[in-house]
């Protein structure tokens, strides 16, 4: 497979999807996010999920031109319903409206249901970075984690991101709360890799660096043992809470990950700070972080974030290679 630059595979994806009844605007905001996932160095949540992505659409879980709606306001929180839309235009949107409210009142809260799969969160929490605003979001999930004690299933992963803008690169942590994200697994499954650490249990209730046994099991381990699990548990509550959508449990009695519970808060640092001081307090914690001692002399320590962006720079300049069984997959679509 050879490499392909940006613009290129944006444009691929864009014609695929316009070929399944997308239109052009969908298409044209899915595309770009799907391909700036993949630049990122995030296929699992890009190409990786195309596919599966448009399977969706296809079996109606999907509603490629759906858009969200306005349900209530609360002054700077407001509730939105997703309509079944595509999962990465509502989270644009939801998004891009907690901004609004921020940039408006200081604090804005846009809390979204029966919404889809945002693909990767981190694309909100950059965006919100780059219009120099703070961002804290999460979305819950199917069940796809056992509870701390337990050992089928009950709670989502429930992927958070906190993000904080910065002149010299933003700092923004997107996670989910297993230890290893589905996507994660299943990019080292395809890689034919196994796990850099024990990231959850095999089907003989053995702890395994295996992701194909991990994502057979629906066992993975929570970041933090007990405590990801009790995070899980809470922000499930709390995106219930604010958005009036489904919890995990509800969610599970499907078949997919469809009808989803989001937010997305936002904070306008430019109410308390000036520009200058937001980087000076930025790049003094960071500076303070990077000067620690490393394990291993010679290693670099990273701030969250600085990857990334190291990587979609390289990947915008040289371009990415697609996995040939992915690429196969979206050239038969």
């Amino acid at each position: 497979m050879p490499k392909l630059h940006y613009e290129e595979l944006r444009s691929i994806l864009k014609q695929k999807m316009l070929k399944h009844n997308f239109q052009e605007e969908s298409a044209g905001l899915c595309a770009k996010i799907f391909t700036e996932n993949t630049f990122a160095g995030v296929a699992s949540h890009g190409t990786n999920r195309f596919v599966s992505f448009l399977k969706l659409v296809n079996e109606g879980y999907i509603k490629p031109n759906a858009k969200p709606t306005l349900v209530k306001s609360f002054g700077n929180w407001e509730q939105w319903d997703g309509n079944l839309g595509p999962g990465p235009v509502n989270a644009w949107t939801a998004s891009g409206r907690a901004i609004e409210l921020a940039k408006e009142n200081g604090m804005g809260c846009v809390a979204l249901k029966n919404t889809n799969h945002w693909m990767r969160g981190g694309t909100y929490g950059w965006r919100a970075a780059d219009e120099g605003v703070i961002l804290i979001s999460w979305t819950n999930t199917i069940p796809i984690m056992p509870p701390w004690g337990a050992k089928e299933p009950a709670l989502g992963n429930n992927p958070f991101v906190l993000a904080v803008p910065r002149a010299n690169g933003h700092v923004v942590i997107d996670m989910a709360l297993s230890l290893f994200s589905f996507g994660k697994l299943s990019t080292y499954k395809i890689q034919g890799k196994e796990l850099p650490y024990i990231g959850g249990y095999d089907s003989e209730g053995n702890l395994t660096t295996n992701p194909a046994e991990i994502s057979a099991t629906h066992r993975p381990l929570p970041v933090g043992l007990w405590k990801g699990s009790g995070l899980a548990i809470l922000f499930d509550l709390i995106a219930v809470l604010l958005s009036g959508g489904k919890a995990t449990f509800e969610i599970g009695n499907g078949k997919v990950d469809t009808a989803i519970s989001q937010v997305f808060i936002a904070f306008d640092p430019l109410k308390f700070h000036n520009a200058e001081s937001i980087n000076n307090i930025a790049n003094n914690i960071i500076a303070s972080v990077k000067k620690a001692e490393p394990i291993i002399e010679g290693e670099e320590i990273f701030y969250p974030g600085e990857r990334v962006q190291k990587t979609r720079e390289q990947n915008l300049r040289d371009g990415v290679f697609v996995e040939e069984v992915i690429w196969e997959r979206i050239a038969a679509l």
